[in-house]
């Protein structure tokens, strides 16, 4: 039995270097498809908060609209500033801008309704 088992060990010594090189192939196919995807997530991700900073700051002017109260004509958050602009034609339209993005936000009533 033991004369075997050493047998064996001597026949595997071979494969040491192919599978590690089969091992590192894997990986580096692995990496090279997950890093353009990554990537790409995260130029998506912050196209999308800048989406989401504009809703949020047409929100908030719309309601200082709706309070009466005097609308910023910039905005600045996470490092972009944002050009607020105030259009009053029969509805009112604020226009949030900065270097590549353009947001409209369109209000239908300036009133708010109170519990």
């Amino acid at each position: 039995m033991v004369v075997i088992i050493g047998i064996k060990r001597l026949n595997q010594k071979g494969y040491v270097l192919l599978e590690s090189l089969t091992a590192f192939l894997i990986i580096t196919l692995c990496i090279s498809v997950y890093l353009p995807v990554v990537t790409d997530l995260l130029v998506t991700i912050k196209e999308e908060k800048k989406t989401v900073d504009m809703v949020r700051i047409g929100y908030e002017q719309s309601q200082k609209i709706a309070l009466g109260q005097e609308v910023d004509t910039s905005w600045q958050t996470g490092g972009n500033v944002y050009e607020i602009i105030v259009e009053s034609s029969q509805k009112k339209k604020i226009c949030i801008r900065d270097n590549q993005h353009q947001r409209t936000v369109e209000l239908l009533s300036s009133k708010i309704n109170l519990p």
